[in-house]
């Protein structure tokens, strides 16, 4: 079979394996779609700050289980939620495994699976519904980290809300928002093309957040300018609630943050919950993809995705079909 490798920064390539044989509690999946997100780019340019090299890329998966321990599981269609928890848990909520103490992620600190098969736990699979298409299911990932960061924002219906970043993961935050119920979702973005593109699936986009104040902020996009740009979105009392991925440090306000006494929440990738409202909303059709895939390539040309994918602005979301 064929694989994608990252062996160091700005370099991929394909290699050929023998097929991966699946061991207790695995399946062998064949993979039918594979994205490529941020963090996936992030680690092509050296900027992940969590990964070491080299790196077996591939975490937004849609597959079809081939075999299993379990004979039921044959044939289904599923995703992956790539997530590894070890075995250390926050005390104070042992439910966020995905702050486990000890966490490793697929495509990361583990083997992903942009590849044409690959071995999983059968625990890590969740089950797509019947008429779910290969790309709704490469976009339920994605989806979960939207999930997972506006319910980390807490309660959202009827409060106006802001979300900085109009890529791939602040539009669905923003569609995961307008879904729960928020009086108002912005989106704010400057560059000129993604602004038109998010206005195109019916959002609300502005160049900027102007002299506008919002209850709730969500950062997309993971630099120092759009921090700010999410801070000074905030009303005081507002709630900050960051999902971008920094490859660099970035330096908060926070005598700012004391005086408008802001609350600012991480939100890191989602849990098994995350991935099954992300499934449901799409199933339901709350969340509008029609046009977040820009871009499809084979498997084989996957030095070209990247490539078209690293040009961001009129690129969102890349699919590699295997």
């Amino acid at each position: 079979m064929i694989r994608a490798l990252i062996p160091e920064p700005h370099h991929i390539e394909i290699v050929h394996q023998d097929l991966p044989v699946p061991g207790p509690g695995e399946a062998l999946l064949r993979i039918r779609t594979v994205g490529i997100c941020g963090s996936d780019l992030h680690t092509f340019e050296g900027k992940h700050p969590y990964v070491s090299y080299p790196v077996w890329p591939g975490h937004e998966v849609c597959a079809e289980v081939v075999s299993a321990g379990d004979a039921a599981l044959v044939g289904r269609r599923v995703v992956i939620e790539p997530s590894l928890p070890g075995q250390g848990r926050p005390r104070f909520e042992p439910g966020r495994y995905n702050i486990a103490t000890e966490l490793a992620v697929m495509g990361f600190q583990a083997p992903g699976a942009m590849a044409e098969y690959f071995t999983c736990p059968t625990d890590r699979l969740h089950h797509l519904p019947n008429g779910f298409s290969d790309e709704m299911g490469a976009l339920v990932e994605p989806a979960a980290v939207a999930v997972h960061g506006v319910r980390r924002a807490g309660h959202v219906a009827g409060l106006d809300a802001a979300v900085v970043g109009g890529g791939t993961i602040g539009i669905l935050t923003a569609m995961v928002a307008t879904a729960y119920g928020a009086a108002q979702v912005h989106l704010i973005e400057p560059d000129t093309e993604r602004l038109e593109q998010a206005t195109r699936m019916g959002l609300t986009a502005l160049p900027s957040s102007e002299r506008q104040r919002y209850d709730i902020v969500f950062e997309c996009v993971g630099v120092e300018p759009a921090l700010r740009s999410a801070l000074l979105a905030c009303r005081k009392g507002a709630t900050l609630v960051v999902l971008g991925v920094f490859g660099a440090e970035a330096s908060v306000p926070f005598g700012f943050v004391q005086d408008w006494e802001l609350d600012i929440k991480g939100s890191l990738m989602y849990t098994g919950d995350d991935f099954r409202e992300a499934i449901r909303l799409l199933a339901a059709g709350q969340l509008k993809i029609d046009r977040l895939v820009t871009h499809r390539f084979p498997l084989v040309e996957v030095e070209r995705a990247f490539a078209t994918a690293l040009q961001r602005g009129p690129v969102l979301k890349v699919l590699l079909d295997v």
